[in-house]
This record gives structure tokens, sequence and C-alpha cells, in this order.
């Protein structure tokens, strides 16, 4: 009966365990296991201390524990922690990023002691990405921004079709802490050269959240409505008209004697530069 309880909690608890350091993740707001050991073998358990190392290993921290002796009082730790001495593991919930770090546990056993530490890294998912576009005739500006993650993380940016490096660049990266939460939000701004081509899909990822994907145009520059190219269309008759006149000015365009020919009437197409 005791070896099946063992083998449950080996298999029950989320951690990885290295040569001197068990690893455990936690998410901000959520609860976390620490397992102060595997060893659920061992009878006749005295205490079970959880602290935190202070700077230099110097003035730890007491988290809370169990004695078989005497009540123990955690303070900060009262309402959210909770240790069960029988799977010799501390539950923390409610978790911040302040609770990253690495942990302690002391256990005194009646024939031996023994210390194993626990490093809890924290997570926290980052927003969906939003991007905003803003082109002229020269280049774009894309900007995405990320907030609520933790750790602090880097934007990184996906061009579709795949653009060489001299075609964009990174405008600004920057990141704020919120003095609260102590959680980040991300900024990141790339420039991206509009002779690239006439089209470009682009989108940002930060911390495993992916933005949708936004369509860049390019917007080329167009002739104004006064300096427009129309085509003019002026039939023979009139244009031989329009050309006596010019070398008669003394005579009407009315008194003019237009004989009739054989051969067809041509057309004489022009382009005329209109200036509004």
């Amino acid at each position: 009966m005791v070896s099946n309880r063992c083998v449950l909690f080996l298999v029950s608890l989320p951690f990885l365990q290295s040569k001197d350091v068990t690893m455990v993740i936690g998410e901000v707001g959520g609860a976390v296991t620490i397992p102060c050991t595997s060893d659920l073998c061992e009878d006749h358990l005295v205490f079970m201390y959880v602290q935190r190392p202070g700077s230099n290993g110097n003035n730890p921290r007491f988290i809370n524990g169990y004695h078989t002796n005497k009540r123990l009082y955690p303070k900060e730790y009262t309402n959210r922690t909770h240790v069960d001495p029988r799977q010799r593991t501390m539950k923390l919930w409610s978790i911040l990023p302040s609770d990253e770090g690495l942990y302690e546990c002391h256990i005194q056993y009646q024939t031996k002691k023994k210390q194993e530490n626990i490093q809890l890294n924290v997570t926290a998912n980052y927003s969906i990405p939003i991007v905003t576009v803003a082109c002229d005739n020269v280049s774009c500006l894309v900007t995405c921004s990320s907030d609520s993650g933790y750790p602090r993380r880097d934007i990184e940016w996906s061009p579709n079709p795949p653009l060489n490096q001299s075609h964009w660049r990174v405008v600004n990266s920057s990141d704020v802490t919120d003095p609260v939460s102590k959680l980040f939000s991300v900024f990141s701004s790339i420039s991206v050269n509009c002779s690239s081509g006439p089209r470009l899909n682009l989108s940002c990822a930060v911390g495993g959240a992916l933005s949708q994907e936004h369509t860049v145009f390019y917007q080329y520059r167009t002739v104004s409505p006064k300096q427009r190219r129309i085509p003019a269309v002026i039939p023979g008759p009139l244009l031989l008209i329009f050309t006596a006149s010019l070398h008669s000015p003394w005579h009407p365009v009315t008194k003019l004697s237009l004989r009739p020919t054989s051969r067809p009437i041509q057309l004489f197409t022009r382009t005329l530069l209109i200036h509004g």
C-alpha cells in the first residue's frame, strides 16, 4: 500500500528534476505544487520547513511548513499556501511574478536530515498582439503591441513573402512594467521599404501569442489631376478650318471655301497636356 502511494506521487506532479534542483513552472494567478521530496517511504517525519534564501544565502524567509510538536504561523503566506506532510508538498496559489525564484525544503526525520532545492519559474500568457499599419509613397510603418505577459519577451516579425533585411528595419522596441502586477507590455515598430513589391502580408508574435495577418499595400505616386494626360480626337475638317484660321486672321472662318475631295477624311489624334 505504501509503495502504491509513492508511485502515484511521482507521476502526478509536473516538474523536471535535475541533479541538484527541481524545476517547477507556475502561471500568474494560478496554483502550483512544490514537491519537497520524492522519498515518501521514509516514516517518522519530525518537521518540514519551506523557505526562500535571502541575498548571498543570508536571512532566509520562512514560507510555510509542518512540525509534529508545534503549530507554525506563516505570515504573508498564510492565505496562499498549504502544506501536506503526508505527501511532503506545499501548494502555492494566486501566483505572483515575485514568487519566482529558489525554494528550499528542510526535512527532519528521526534518523536523518534532508534538503531539497526547488526552482519556481513564473509565466503569464501575453495578449493577442495588435497590429497597426500606416503607409505613404515611400515606406510603411507597422507597429505591434501586446500586454499582460511574463517574463519579458521580444516581439518577432513574420513577413510573407519573406523580405531581405535590407527592405525593412526595426524602428523602435520597448517595454513597460506594470507597477502593481509586475506584468510586461511590449511594443515594436518596423519600417518597410515600399519598393519591395506591390503586396506584403505581415504578422507578429510574442510568447506564443500570434497576431492576425495584415496586408500592406504599396501606394505608388500618381499623376496630379492638374497635370493628367488625356487623348484628344479632332475631326479632319475641323482641324483644317482651325489651321486655315491661324494663317488667315483677316477672313472669317465661315467664308472659307472647302472643296469636296474623293479622299477619305483622316482623323488626327494628339495627346494634350491639360493644366488645370
